[in-house]
């Protein structure tokens, strides 16, 4: 009887299946070749004597379950493909750490260099779409990301600077509709915008606004909000709240970065220090006694002084004088009504508010817009009216209102004699408008500029309106008017 081994247990029931019916096939042929049958000559050939272990069973050991025990195939058979389950066993083991370690190539020392490279911080970053880890991390690295990231970002708060208002010079909380601003500001703007509140200025609208002042008067107040870039877009009408700012900004680059001085604008300074006060209006003649020509007097009067006053002040602008004389008359007689104007327009700013506005003349002359329809002077209220709303929008300084008169008187199309003298002149004024704007507006200098030069559009326009309605008025004799502003005023008829 064929001697029994006991299979190896990788193998599995499709490969006992093949090799039972290989065998039964082998044993036919070679029964058929020799006649006597293969199974006892193998038998006698190959069985080994029977052995018996004398070693006792091991205690508690676990019964041994018979199974049955499938037909083996030849010793050759069996020896060959024990070998090859043995082989793909050792292929699909993992490898252990003495052989991988045996297979590595010698260390290489590393360079100072690379010692360098080793030694740094790792750096890594968050993905934006999934919240990945992206970089050259390690696990552990991963794991201690945020609590690292914490830490450096404490280590940062620290060392910055403290940002500062930009509207009082308290403390900021925060950016707040596009600027570094306090809790304070950040709330009044909010009001401002939210309740379409009107403030008007008790002053003429230059109040300094501080820390300790801030309450003092809102429209400089408001106005001050505006000309630091606060935008009325980011207030919510609908009161619903929003979240705060979660993520730091970086440091403004402007901060570190040297500005132009006020005090080194030399155009700035002589603008500032000749610019006429303003007038009070002299009591017209005793024999007028109708409101109307009362009015008209009284502004005939106003228009000649600041005439003369605009006269003085654009010769003590640095570049003006160098100009040829009859270029200098020129560029005054074109130019005057608009840089009247605009000086009219800047002093009946409502600070902000979005009423009717009243056309501050003199201290003791304004006009509100039934009052200008009575005399006559409703296109010109409306035209003045226009380009104040324009300077509202910009938020114009006082300093800007200075060099955009100048600019205006250099931006004339009159026809002069030296064409490139004025081209220079206007070119220099641009870039004392520029550096000004720079010095007072750091945050949002470039879009500030922009707004200031729209004036000018408006500025054409009231400037017609202005010329119509005194030529009306001199050509219908209803009010009094001096030989110089006759003169001005017939100059650009011709």
């Amino acid at each position: 009887m064929l001697k029994m081994c006991p299979l190896d247990d990788a193998w599995m029931f499709s490969d006992i299946v093949t090799s039972l019916e290989m065998i039964d096939h082998n044993v036919q042929m070679m029964s058929a070749v020799s006649g006597e049958p293969m199974l006892r000559r193998v038998k006698q050939e190959t069985d080994p004597p029977p052995q018996y272990s004398t070693e006792p069973p091991a205690p508690h050991a676990q019964p041994l379950h018979p199974r049955p025990m499938p037909m083996m195939q030849p010793p050759e058979v069996s020896t060959k493909r024990t070998a090859e389950v043995k082989q793909e066993r050792a292929c699909l083991q993992p490898l252990q750490a003495r052989q991988i370690y045996a297979m590595l190539p010698p260390k290489v020392p590393l360079s100072p260099q690379q010692l360098e490279l080793e030694t740094k911080d790792v750096k890594f970053c968050v993905s934006p779409e999934d919240g990945s880890i992206v970089g050259n991390t390690s696990p552990e690295q991963q794991h201690c990301s945020s609590t690292t990231a914490a830490a450096a970002s404490g280590a940062r708060d620290d060392d910055a600077p403290r940002r500062l208002c930009l509207v009082c010079g308290d403390v900021a909380s925060g950016f707040h509709y596009g600027v570094a601003s306090c809790e304070a500001c950040k709330a009044f703007f909010k009001r401002t915008i939210q309740g379409n509140i009107e403030y008007t200025c008790p002053a003429s609208n230059e109040c300094e606004i501080n820390k300790r002042r801030r309450k003092a008067c809102q429209a400089c107040r408001f106005r001050k909000c505006l000309r630091t870039g606060m935008l009325r877009e980011g207030v919510r009408l609908d009161r619903v709240r929003g979240g705060r700012q979660k993520y730091r900004r970086a440091p403004d680059q402007a901060l570190h970065q040297p500005r132009p001085q006020l005090d080194d604008i030399k155009v700035l300074e002589a603008l500032s220090s000749y610019e006429p006060d303003l007038y009070t209006c002299s009591p017209p003649p005793s024999g007028v006694t109708d409101p109307t020509a009362k009015t008209l007097t009284m502004l005939a009067d106003l228009y000649d002084k600041e005439l003369v006053g605009v006269i003085g002040w654009a010769k003590q602008i640095p570049g003006f004088t160098d100009l040829q004389l009859n270029d200098q008359m020129r560029l005054l007689q074109s130019t005057w009504a608009e840089m009247l104007s605009l000086m009219l327009a800047y002093r009946s700013m409502s600070g902000g508010g979005g009423g009717a506005l009243r056309l501050r003349f003199a201290t003791d002359l304004s006009l509100d817009e039934q009052q200008a329809k009575d005399i006559g002077a409703h296109d010109l209220y409306l035209q003045v009216c226009g380009v104040a709303r324009r300077l509202e929008r910009a938020a114009a300084l006082r300093e800007e209102c200075y060099l955009l008169k100048a600019l205006a008187l250099a931006n004339s199309e009159a026809r002069l004699d030296e064409h490139a003298a004025l081209r220079r002149f206007r070119d220099h004024i641009l870039a004392a408008l520029n550096d000004a704007v720079s010095a007072l507006r750091p945050y949002n200098a470039n879009a500030a500029l922009q707004q200031l030069l729209l004036v000018l559009p408006a500025l054409r326009l009231a400037d017609v309106a202005v010329r119509r309605f005194w030529s009306g008025v001199h050509r219908d004799r209803r009010a009094p008017m001096n030989k110089l502003f006759v003169e001005m005023l017939e100059a650009s008829l011709r």
